[in-house]
């Protein structure tokens, strides 16, 4: 049994602890958010683009939606959805060096400034779903992998994850992630 000290000292460690995570999720934000796409995006080509993401996160473990972005206009994109394109981007850079994808499945962020840009990342994305290159490629990763490697950061581990540890939530998703 804890004496009223050491559960003081144990909650003490708890705060600081939520504390820093907290710090930690502020500054990963302000880096998502320095590295999105900056310009001005309709809310049609912004969740077009959602569209399909919600077409591809299936295949990294996520089984709820990325929800569809109310604003008519945009001048960035969400953290939490750069986090998303961001893995999606590894896992196709990854792809295309093992040939599962060809060259030109690349995302290139730093060329979205308009609703073009938008719609480009979009083909690209959805490209990635409907090919089945890419689905075994990631097969293919899920099997290559051993449990000691499972959720190591930057890397797209959500469909790694036996099917009772995969995040049921886009929160849950980030939340692993950190």
């Amino acid at each position: 049994m804890m004496s009223p000290e050491e559960k003081a000292n144990l909650e003490s460690m708890r705060s600081a602890a939520m504390t820093r995570q907290g710090d930690f999720d502020e500054q990963e934000d302000e880096m998502y958010a320095a590295a999105a796409p900056k310009g001005s995006f309709s809310g049609k080509a912004a969740n077009a683009l959602v569209l399909v993401t919600n077409k591809l996160l299936p295949l990294f473990g996520v089984k709820e939606p990325y929800d569809r972005f109310s604003e008519p206009k945009m001048t960035t994109l969400p953290p939490e959805f750069m986090r998303v394109l961001t893995m999606f981007g590894k896992a196709i850079d990854d792809a295309i060096d093992e040939g599962a994808l060809p060259e030109d499945a690349k995302i290139d962020l730093t060329i979205v400034t308009d609703d073009n840009g938008l719609q480009t990342l979009a083909g690209r994305i959805g490209m990635a779903a409907a090919s089945g290159a890419f689905k075994r490629f990631l097969s293919k990763k899920v099997s290559e992998r051993g449990s000691e490697e499972m959720g190591k950061e930057g890397e797209y581990s959500e469909s790694e994850a036996p099917e009772s540890e995969k995040p049921e939530s886009t929160d849950a998703l980030f939340a692993g992630r950190m």
